[in-house]
């Protein structure tokens, strides 16, 4: 009797002892109980797969998102991400019909937060893919969370993608939700305000953050219901990248255009249909993966380096065009911002077969249909490419020519001429007149950054966010620990303290490098349009150079970046940040810049 007691109280603190050693986090949402797991390497909670929104399926299509049902059964288990949400952009090799990838019932997000903790700070990413791929478990937190000393809790959210999430013409507008995809990032954005207390995070101190498509969903949300929702879901904006494609009215010719091609794709645009005012019903009873396949033939349809379904001016959430708002004192919501971009941001984007004046005018016309003559008089007199341009393929300094108007790794010329029209056009001017923007805002604060480290190219400044610091090797991307571990507190001061400026301490911190011009002190706020405004150029030295091989567009491009060397005479690899004009960037970027506002009209229709 008293050994079978002993060998019952052993069991019983074996398992306590167990259940110690690998704590199983259980949050009560009200509406459901999820238990995550906890992450030991990174010292964090981490819970995968929540549901924020019922499904938007069946009549719940292009419809607002709804809150989740209540299913109290059980507990269950957040240790999967949830299914991703339809993708428009991959295909079958060999075949015009892609594969369905994703699920309708997408509406999730992720929260990586430290244990036993209150009133954190909070992350809100929105990710990117040109408003049709990815998910919000493309975007790992947990490195950044670490090295950060677990001093702020990470969110990352589904939102609906392609046609499912950004289908428009009068009759959506009718008979359902405009910018469906940007309305399921603001319900989440309401989710965060309502549960992540439970998760010991400060509803009051939210960051949203996001890169490309994420950008550009940031700098949306910052302008959404015309600046009226000021701090409720957000004090702090991370745009990085931030996409601005063409912009039409919800019932303009082309997003009209591709309503009825998709409808017709799916059989839906009958004289049936018309006569009965039905093809928006029709949509809505459509199989998911004939939906799926339609989404895909629509948006590939579409010019080089733009797509179908994207975002809108719809007059309620969505009021006006960027260029207007951000550049006319519209009023914005949140306080401050940190904005970025990359120095190559266009290659993938942009055909590379411009050799010559009339290929750029030919660009430019299928891109931005409704330029005028003048327009594209006056941008020729800033992007034309001189007689004796250097034919070297390298990238700019940005403070001596060759500049990247001309000049990059990637291609020279007129080529280079059209990636550098595109990138600032489409992801650096908006990052700019976002900085703008928030500068000029009363008790507004803004910072900008580029990332320059070889190649340089769109995206490659989130690596080092999601990635361990001290990670080696060839797929570090030429980034040593005090580059990343720098960049990863540059973003957490701005989240934790409202100042993306590091520490005396975290500068003393570089052994290999100079980190010391993100310092406080060192790095100026951005002064706004009137000013002389300054960004952080974020770079690497020394190494010997790698070289990779690229496919963009069926054509082959090699380009360098930079690795640690594997004798003693290398030179060592170093971080490289300084200070530099914005405006006299590579050239007179400033003034590149101003110029696209002013097309505004004409370029976001």
């Amino acid at each position: 009797m008293f050994l079978t007691t002993l060998l019952v109280f052993v069991g019983l603190l074996w398992q306590l002892t167990l259940s110690q050693s690998t704590p199983e986090p259980v949050v009560d949402l009200g509406y459901a109980r999820y238990q995550g797991r906890y992450n030991e390497t990174y010292g964090v909670n981490v819970f995968k797969g929540i549901r924020y929104a019922a499904p938007p399926v069946g009549k719940l299509r292009w419809q607002r998102p709804q809150l989740p049902a209540q299913n109290r059964s059980h507990v269950m288990p957040a240790v999967e991400y949830g299914t991703q949400c339809p993708q428009t952009g991959y295909t079958v090799p060999g075949n015009s019909i892609p594969v369905p990838l994703g699920s309708e019932d997408c509406l999730f997000l992720n929260v990586v937060a430290p244990p036993n903790r209150r009133n954190l700070p909070v992350l809100v990413w929105i990710h990117g893919g040109g408003y049709g791929l990815m998910s919000g478990a493309s975007f790992d937190a947990s490195p950044m969370v670490h090295s950060n000393d677990n001093s702020f809790i990470a969110v990352t959210i589904n939102y609906r993608l392609g046609a499912f999430g950004f289908l428009s013409s009068a009759e959506v507008a009718k008979s359902g939700v405009l910018n469906a995809g940007l309305h399921d990032q603001h319900f989440a954005l309401q989710w965060v305000q309502r549960h992540i207390h439970l998760f010991g995070g400060d509803p009051r101190q939210v960051t949203v953050a996001g890169q490309s498509a994420g950008g550009g969903s940031v700098m949306l949300l910052g302008m959404a219901y015309g600046g009226t929702l000021d701090t409720s879901l957000f004090e702090s904006l991370i745009a990085t990248s931030p996409y601005l494609p063409t912009q039409w009215d919800y019932d303009d010719t082309r997003p009209t255009e591709y309503y009825y091609q998709f409808a017709d794709t799916l059989g839906c645009l009958t004289a049936e249909t018309r006569a009965q005012d039905s093809i928006f019903e029709c949509l809505v009873s459509a199989d998911t993966v004939d939906l799926q396949n339609a989404s895909n033939i629509v948006s590939h349809s579409a010019t080089y380096g733009q797509w179908a379904f994207v975002p809108v001016t719809d007059g309620t959430m969505i009021q006006d065009r960027p260029t207007s708002h951000l550049m006319k004192g519209g009023k914005l919501n949140g306080i401050r911002i940190l904005s970025g971009n990359n120095a190559n941001e266009a290659p993938i984007f942009t055909p590379l077969d411009i050799k010559s004046e009339f290929k750029f005018r030919s660009l430019l016309f299928n891109n931005f249909p409704r330029l005028s003559e003048e327009n594209m008089t006056n941008i020729l007199a800033l992007y034309s490419v001189p007689a004796n341009a250097s034919d070297m393929t390298a990238d700019s300094d940005g403070e001596n020519p060759p500049y990247s108007t001309t000049n990059s790794q990637y291609a020279c010329g007129w080529q280079q001429a059209a990636l550098n029209l595109y990138a600032e056009a489409t992801f650096i001017c908006p990052s700019y007149w976002l900085a703008d923007a928030f500068s000029e805002k009363r008790g507004g604060k803004a910072w900008h950054y580029q990332f320059s480290v070889p190649p340089a190219q769109h995206s490659l400044d989130i690596d080092p966010l999601t990635q361990s610091t001290d990670m080696t090797g060839v797929e570090t991307e030429g980034m040593n620990q005090v580059f990343r571990t720098a960049f990863q507190q540059i973003w957490g001061n701005f989240i934790t303290k409202g100042d993306p400026a590091l520490t005396l301490a975290q500068t003393d911190a570089a052994e290999s490098g100079n980190i010391t011009a993100a310092g406080a002190g060192s790095w100026p706020q951005w002064s706004g349009i009137q000013g002389q405004s300054q960004t952080l150029n974020l770079n690497m030295t020394g190494g010997v150079p790698a070289n990779t091989t690229l496919h963009i567009g069926g054509t082959t491009v090699n380009v360098t970046f930079y690795v640690p060397g594997d004798d003693d005479l290398s030179p060592p690899l170093e971080a490289d940040f300084k200070i530099a004009d914005a405006t006299s960037w590579e050239g007179g970027r400033g003034e590149r810049c101003q110029l696209w506002a002013e097309l505004g009209p004409w370029i976001q229709a």
